[in-house]
């Protein structure tokens, strides 16, 4: 739900943003998990029930998408390359779960909440918050069941989870430190990343300029030809705007449709949460690594949320990392093609 900004749009426009930016900022300071993306996504959705015009011009959009694929890819260094391959029988549990997860929840979503089958799917996924509404987006699933599904999960599993663990263990998580790329590193990361991005969205790849930008930004992070990432204003700026993306879907929706997704939702995350759980105590048992350490590196939250965890519990970071990163890595390099294969056995009837 995106408009073209007209002269009459301005104001609206900037009355988002502002509203996006206040919202993050809140959070931010209140210390909430992914705070500039979950901010700006509860202060803009408040400004949608307001009757306030939120949603963003394409071109914004497109902005955000290309910022967030670049940021993403940074994660790909050669260290966590090498460390993948450590651990070969834990990461392909890690696909089933993944698998596992999103058919155990896809199959609640549909047969017991009678959701459509695309909103489904995308509720489903576990994991990759902000890649899935990106794609989620430039599909007719129901962005707005899928958002606040997922955003259940992600509220859940980011906060609460990690909130209890700390408790126990005494001290909060400590933030990882993001390293800006040199300015020429950068120059070439933006430009490789545009053209790869536009390229795919010419293939008409499924939010082809996230793709793109992400697996652009991956290689030339994976190869060593780039270390570091974007500067830290420039990455919160994209998920302020993606927060407020996310928001702009709730123009013209009541408070009693959120009341009517919210037992749908909590099911959903109680699926998928003793799914991942048993596939994470069967890879502690069989390769002998804490309990705790498992959940961590099988649990659908975010990569930055897992691992300060992870450093904060003393836990094998390395461990945490790949397996976060490759279930990532995995959905936003399948989830595009995979639509563009189950639309086809759509069209044919199968």
């Amino acid at each position: 739900m995106t408009r073209t900004t007209s002269t009459a749009g301005w104001l609206n426009l900037a009355a988002t943003l502002l509203v996006a930016f206040a919202g993050g900022a809140l959070a931010t300071a209140l210390g909430v998990p992914a705070s500039w993306l979950s901010g700006a996504m509860i202060a803009v959705t408040a400004a949608s029930f307001g009757r306030l015009d939120t949603r963003l011009p394409v071109p914004l959009v497109e902005f955000s998408f290309l910022l967030i694929g670049i940021a993403l890819g940074a994660g790909l260094t050669p260290d966590l390359l090498k460390s993948i391959g450590a651990w070969p029988l834990s990461l392909a549990a890690l696909l089933v779960a993944v698998v596992a997860v999103t058919a155990g929840v896809r199959w609640y979503l549909v047969h017991v909440s009678r959701w459509d089958r695309e909103t489904a799917f995308f509720a489903a996924v576990p994991g990759a918050l902000s890649y899935v509404i990106a794609v989620a987006a430039t599909t007719n699933a129901d962005i707005r069941k899928v958002a606040v599904s997922q955003s259940i999960r992600i509220f859940l599993l980011i906060a609460v989870l990690p909130g209890i663990i700390v408790a126990l263990e005494g001290g909060p998580p400590t933030a990882v430190a993001v390293i800006t790329a040199p300015w020429l590193q950068m120059a070439l990361l933006v430009v490789v990343s545009a053209v790869v991005g536009f390229a795919f969205r010419w293939l008409r790849v499924p939010a082809g300029l996230l793709t793109g930008s992400f697996a652009a930004s991956s290689f030339l992070h994976g190869s060593g030809i780039v270390v570091g990432t974007l500067p830290p204003p420039a990455i919160v700026l994209a998920f302020v705007l993606l927060g407020a993306l996310v928001g702009s879907r709730f123009v013209g929706t009541s408070l009693g449709f959120l009341g009517r997704i919210l037992v749908p939702s909590f099911g959903a995350f109680l699926v998928a949460t003793v799914i991942a759980t048993l596939f994470a105590l069967a890879v502690a048992v069989v390769i002998g690594i804490p309990f705790d350490q498992a959940i961590v590196a099988f649990a659908p939250g975010g990569l930055d949320a897992m691992m300060s965890l992870a450093l904060a519990l003393h836990m094998d970071t390395a461990f945490v990392a790949a397996h976060q990163f490759a279930r990532f890595a995995g959905i936003a390099f399948g989830l595009p093609f995979f639509l563009r294969w189950a639309r086809g056995r759509d069209r044919t009837g199968e």
